[in-house]
């Protein structure tokens, strides 16, 4: 799964046309013309648009404080902000666009010794995206950067193919035409501006875009959505392991296709009556959940076309697969009938993650956002799925045991394809924001902040993340984009103590997130020297986290030990690995 590298106010626009120049000055109240931007930045007036927006906006915005909202607030302000933000990326160098996201693909492991090696980690898709926001990280970030040669070998591993990497800014690549498209559709840009994160590979992103609006350029207009979410998913390939480790991956039907024809596919499958989800209602965030099946098209068709099975939701196609009792008395965990089809499957039955299988795929065949969980309970390993059940309204337990205390369930996000578990699904669907969403107000003032920061400005872009966090604060990336800021403006070590016990308390409901930062505390400690905090840390975690979340608890006991024997203690560590075995053995599983 992983691979290691050796590293040898008001201001005036004016737009130059062929032939002519006008000026006018931008009213951010009101929305922008966004006919006369797009050909001015067609015709080559990009980053002069870019740097006067910026300017602009910047001059002009307010922050959100308690009892008043913030410019971000207002509408017509909010769409100007989603227009710097395309507007920024495309005038963006790729090679700076590369850089931010190597940030979450590669880390360094910790050094035993002063003279070792550095071991470059290359996250590849399957395993989690880096949230590494120390002098280290950024340090070995601009070492990579600088060396063509490991750059390339990460982007041929972890970018979807065909690519080509290239100098200059982004919108080189693309037709003029394109560009005049997506910047006079304000929904596009409230729909990207939405949906894009850290995690995406915006070269490739814009590729896909353009492909599918070459091959579809009617239904790119009515299917927008659909077409966001299908950039995104194929910017990167699907994990080797994808869909699961219980069946050998030549079984597994496979598809090689292209963003312009999974697009396509989906658009004649709702054309001809297929689908019984309207995907122009879905948001690109939730169809993501049905586009990222790397799979045959005439598997799902087949489906579709299935007479009755077709009507069938995900609960219902979960328990119309035979459970396969004889397979696991024998222990044959591993699908042994060759293709691994819904319809061999149909056929011979399964155990539950063939189960969870077919009903995911079923799903998804159907346009009904959809994803196989697995996890670990009393008994051990187990499967079930996840579902859209109406706005917004996921069932995340089909199939779930409740007696058998399956605390977590994971799966893949099929944005960035790093692992997600049933819990951060939950919260990613508190974000998706909406027209008028204080959500998207809070999305919108960490545009402004990479603004500020883009001009140097670091008073202005905290400023910017605090406004987003008193309007939002229950939306982890704005904690993770607030620790980012604290650790490049190097804060005082009480600051980013405070920063996060203040999330600590704030996420007290969503352990996953609790639990994140009371690692970070402890990290912090071992940095400082004080490795009894960070042992008192990790057992809190423990302590909490035993009864009902072990996939925590134990991942923190794991802290306990590896400090251990890190410091050279192996028959204390020892003695902590037959503690907890002691108290966590009984609801720890497998």
């Amino acid at each position: 799964m992983k691979r290691n590298l050796i590293l040898s106010g008001s201001l005036v626009l004016a737009y130059a046309f062929p032939g002519v120049i006008r000026a006018w000055t931008p009213d951010l109240s009101k929305e922008p013309p966004y006919a006369e931007i797009s050909a001015a930045a067609a015709s080559g007036g990009l980053e002069g648009l870019k740097k006067t927006l910026g300017d602009t906006l910047a001059a002009a915005w307010e922050p959100s404080r308690p009892g008043h909202s913030g410019s971000c607030s207002a509408e017509n302000f909010g769409k100007w902000v989603d227009l710097y933000q395309w507007v920024e990326l495309l005038g963006s160098e790729e090679s700076s666009v590369t850089k931010r996201w190597l940030a979450r693909h590669i880390d360094v492991p910790e050094k035993k010794n002063p003279g070792d090696p550095i071991d470059v980690t290359v996250h590849q898709p399957g395993t989690p995206l880096v949230r590494r926001y120390d002098e280290v990280q950024h340090g070995i970030i601009e070492r990579v950067a600088r060396d063509p040669v490991t750059v390339s070998k990460v982007i041929d591993e972890l970018v979807a193919q065909p690519f080509s990497q290239r100098n200059g800014p982004l919108i080189g690549r693309l037709d003029p035409g394109f560009v005049r498209e997506t910047l006079s559709n304000p929904d596009f840009l409230r729909r990207f501006s939405a949906s894009f994160g850290p995690g995406d590979f915006a070269p490739k992103v814009l590729l896909n875009l353009q492909a599918i609006w070459r091959s579809f350029p009617s239904d790119w207009k009515e299917f927008n959505a659909l077409a966001v979410a299908v950039a995104l998913v194929m910017d990167q390939p699907a994990p080797t392991i994808w869909p699961h480790m219980q069946v050998q991956q030549g079984d597994v039907p496979r598809a090689g296709s292209q963003p312009e024809e999974v697009f396509g596919e989906w658009v004649s499958a709702f054309r001809h009556g297929k689908l019984r989800r309207d995907p122009r209602q879905l948001e690109a965030r939730e169809l993501m959940f049905v586009v990222d099946a790397p799979l045959r098209p005439e598997e799902m068709r087949s489906y579709r076309d299935s007479g009755s099975l077709n009507r069938q939701l995900p609960p219902q196609a979960f328990a119309s697969i035979a459970y396969d009792k004889g397979r696991v008395l024998k222990g044959v965990f591993l699908w042994p009938w060759g293709p691994y089809t819904l319809a061999s499957i149909k056929e011979h039955g399964g155990i539950c993650v063939d189960q969870a299988y077919y009903a995911a795929m079923a799903g998804k065949a159907l346009g009904i956002p959809s994803m196989l969980f697995g996890g670990q309970g009393r008994d051990g390993g187990h499967a079930w799925v996840g579902f859209l059940k109406g706005s917004h309204d996921w069932d995340l337990g089909v199939g779930r045991y409740r007696d058998q205390n399956y605390s977590t369930g994971f799966s893949f996000d099929p944005q960035d394809w790093s692992p997600m578990s049933d819990h951060d699904l939950e919260m990613i669907t508190r974000h998706l924001g909406g027209r008028g969403d204080p959500k998207d107000a809070a999305r919108r003032d960490l545009v402004m902040a990479w603004n500020f920061r883009r001009k140097g400005d670091a008073e202005g872009e905290g400023n910017a993340i605090r406004s987003a966090l008193e309007t939002c604060p229950e939306n982890p990336a704005i904690w993770d984009a607030k620790e980012d800021y604290l650790m490049r403006t190097v804060a005082p070590f009480s600051e980013l103590r405070a920063h996060h016990e203040a999330a600590i308390r704030r996420f007290s409901r969503f352990q996953d997130l609790r639990v994140h930062h009371q690692q970070a505390l402890a990290r912090l400690a071992m940095q400082k020297g004080d490795s009894g905090t960070a042992e008192h840390l990790n057992r809190q975690i423990v302590h909490e986290n035993r009864g009902g979340r072990t996939d925590l608890s134990s991942a923190a006991a794991w802290e306990i030990l590896d400090s251990k024997i890190k410091a050279g203690d192996p028959s204390g560590a020892l003695e902590e690995f037959s503690r907890q075995l002691r108290l966590q053995g009984a609801n720890g599983g497998g």
